[in-house]
Order: C-alpha cells, then sequence, then structure tokens
C-alpha cells in the first residue's frame, strides 16, 4: 500500500541542490570511496585482526607434513566466504571505479530525439500518491521542451479521478481489451501504451512508478543521454526518501541496501559490459528507446516485466548505460508490503523462463549471509 504524502514538505528546491552537491562530489569518487575504504576499514580490521589473535590464538595446526586436515578444512571455508561476500565487494568496486556523471552533457549532440514519452503508470488506487508525484513536474525548467511529452497511465477505470491534472498532462486509461497473448498487470499497460503511441527509433519512453519524484538534474540527464550519448536503454540511481523516510528504520534500512547496490549489481555490470548482470533491472527511472520496445515488447506473464524486458534487451545485444541522476521514492508503508514486493521480485526471477536467473537468485541469497560474515 502506498500513501498519499507529499515529499515536498519543504519545497523541492532543497532537495534537487542536495542532489547536484551528491553529483559535484561523485566527479571524484574514484578519489574520495578509496580513501574513505581505506581509512574505515584499515584501523578496525587491523585493531580486529589482534583483538581475534590475541583473544583465540592461531587456531590452525601448522605442521610440516604440509596440508593437514586444519589446514584443508580453514582454506575451503576461506574460500566460500570470500565467494559469498562478492556482492558487498561488487558495491564497492561500483563506488571506486570512475563514474563521469556528467560525460554525456559534456559531448556534442549525435542523435535526433523525436518524442521523449515521461509515462507514469499507475493502478489508480493511490490516486493522491501520483497526484503528488505529478506536482514535481510543474517546476521542471524543461516541462515546457518541445519534444517532451507527460503521461499518467491508468491501469483501471479509476482515470476521472485524474481530471485535476493540468492540461499538459495526458492521461491514457488502460481498456478492458489489449491485444496481447500473456501480458498482465504493469505489462499489460505498457504494452497498450506501446501500442497506442507507435513509437518510431527517435522516440524514447522514461517509465516511471505512481511514487516516484523527478528533479530538474534527472530529467536534462535523460535528454543529454538521448541527444549525446551512444546506449538504447538507461537506468538510474533512486533513492527512498521521498516520504516515510526513517519511520519505520527495519523498512527504511532494507531500502538503504538497495540504494547500495544501485552502485554495484545494477551499475557495475553497465559500468563494465554495458549490459545489466543477468536481466536485472529497474521498473522505474527506466529508459528506453522506441525501436528497443518495438522490437522486444511487454507482451509476458512474467511478474518481473523489468527484469524479463533487461534480460531479452541484453540477449539480444542493445547497450545499456546509468544516468547519473536520483529519482525519490518511498520505501513500503508496512513490513507486510515489504513481503509482498519481495515475493513478487522473487516469484518472477526464480521462475523466469531461462534457468540461470534462478540459480543466479539463489546464489544471491545465500550471498547474503556473505555481509555478515
Amino acid at each position: 500500500m502506498t500513501v498519499a504524502i507529499n515529499g515536498f514538505a519543504n519545497g523541492p528546491s532543497s532537495q534537487w541542490r542536495h542532489t547536484n552537491r551528491i553529483y559535484k562530489i561523485l566527479e571524484y569518487n574514484y578519489i574520495v570511496f578509496p580513501l574513505t575504504f581505506i581509512l574505515t576499514f584499515y584501523g578496525e580490521a587491523t585493531s580486529s585482526l589482534k583483538y581475534v589473535t590475541n583473544r583465540f590464538g592461531y587456531y590452525i595446526d601448522v605442521s610440516e607434513d604440509g596440508w593437514t586436515k586444519s589446514a584443508i578444512t580453514h582454506v575451503v571455508l576461506s574460500g566460500i566466504f570470500q565467494l559469498l561476500q562478492m556482492p558487498p565487494h561488487g558495491n564497492l568496486l561500483g563506488l571506486c571505479l570512475p563514474m563521469q556523471p556528467n560525460k554525456f552533457a559534456r559531448r556534442a549532440k549525435s542523435r535526433r530525439l523525436g518524442t521523449l514519452y515521461v509515462c507514469l503508470v499507475t493502478k489508480g488506487t493511490n490516486v493522491q500518491t501520483a497526484i503528488n508525484t505529478t506536482k514535481c513536474w510543474d517546476n521542471l525548467k524543461q516541462r515546457d521542451h518541445p519534444s517532451v511529452k507527460f503521461h499518467v497511465l491508468v491501469d483501471s477505470e479509476n482515470s476521472d479521478s485524474f481530471s485535476q491534472l493540468p492540461s499538459y498532462i495526458k492521461v491514457d486509461q488502460v481498456p478492458k481489451d489489449v491485444p496481447v497473448k500473456k501480458a498482465k498487470y504493469k505489462a499489460r499497460a505498457q504494452e497498450y501504451f506501446r501500442l497506442k503511441y507507435k513509437f518510431s527509433k527517435e522516440d524514447w519512453v522514461l517509465h516511471l512508478d505512481e511514487e516516484s519524484e523527478m528533479d530538474d538534474r534527472a530529467l536534462q540527464t535523460t535528454l543529454d543521454f538521448i541527444e549525446r550519448g551512444t546506449a538504447d536503454l538507461g537506468m538510474g540511481t533512486i533513492y527512498y526518501t521521498s516520504a516515510n523516510h526513517w519511520k519505520n528504520m527495519f523498512l527504511s534500512a532494507a531500502e538503504v541496501a538497495r540504494v547500495t547496490e544501485d552502485y554495484g549489481r545494477f551499475q557495475l555490470p553497465l559500468l563494465l559490459f554495458n549490459r545489466p548482470f543477468v536481466g536485472w533491472t529497474h521498473g522505474s527511472w527506466l529508459l528506453i528507446n522506441g525501436a528497443v520496445e518495438n522490437a522486444i515488447g511487454w507482451d509476458t506473464d512474467n511478474v518481473c516485466e523489468d527484469y524479463w524486458f533487461g534480460y531479452h534487451a541484453a540477449a539480444r545485444g542493445y547497450k545499456s548505460e546509468w544516468l547519473h541522476a536520483i529519482f525519490r521514492e518511498q520505501p513500503p508503508c508496512t513490513f507486510k508490503d515489504l513481503c509482498k514486493q519481495r515475493r513478487r521480485w522473487f516469484t518472477g526471477i526464480f521462475f523466469f523462463e531461462k534457468p540461470i536467473a534462478g540459480i543466479v537468485l539463489t546464489l544471491g541469497i545465500l550471498a547474503g549471509l556473505g555481509m555478515l560474515i
């Protein structure tokens, strides 16, 4: 369940200034984070090792006989523990490799933009939340850009509730009959949107969830990515601070882990290979070229339609890059909501059509143990 809370209690400008300060620092991330890591963990690791050694002593049997049972056991356990810790290692590597957050803005224009469809998808059950989200569009410097069109895609018969939206926002209601074979829910709505607007190779779609708040930097970075980049898909960083931030410490902490994964599991493969890792893709803050949407479509019965799309886009060789800007969303309101959200993700990925997805997911769950070691 999503609550109808406006994330701009102090006005949007303070959050946007905060975003700009973040990316001024991230220009030098390859200096800041390695130094931070060394200063934070070197002293801690040294003191911890000294304490353990003094307290328990060296408990591996050292023998001239070579590989003893004790030595083999500890080598195997050490190797397993190191593998389990790969996810946090990946997050750290993603933070330390040069990000170049303003690289698109510094390039010359190389592509033409037809239409950028900013598409907010909602079930229509949390009307006020979606309306609050669209309020941040009113203040965008690029709101009147001739190639940018704002849409609210309503997957219910409740579209009349959005009649109060300003005239520059078009409300699209998903009809009962959509010519799809398998698609349901959000995938069905996005397939309807694709069929309705018949995207060209110069068109782009920026996918948003109903609570995804966007600022000037996010939209300008999107435009620079389209006109000055070479990739076919883009994803960006999401902070879960728009509403209910730290209202429930457990739920907020769970979302903090997702922010760190943006720099590891999501950003790092794009930085190194221009491909999402085994399809891992955001469902929100997701930018897709129109020709790519037409080639793949959204006609899938997988409840993780974003993962499904990302996997097939990578399999077909489409190039992805990271969008260095921030969307703000809110964490789940209750523990039950959190469990339902994660259950949908795990179900969609575990029962994906390719076995590799389930295998990687299982290893990822086991890897969570490595973060406690």
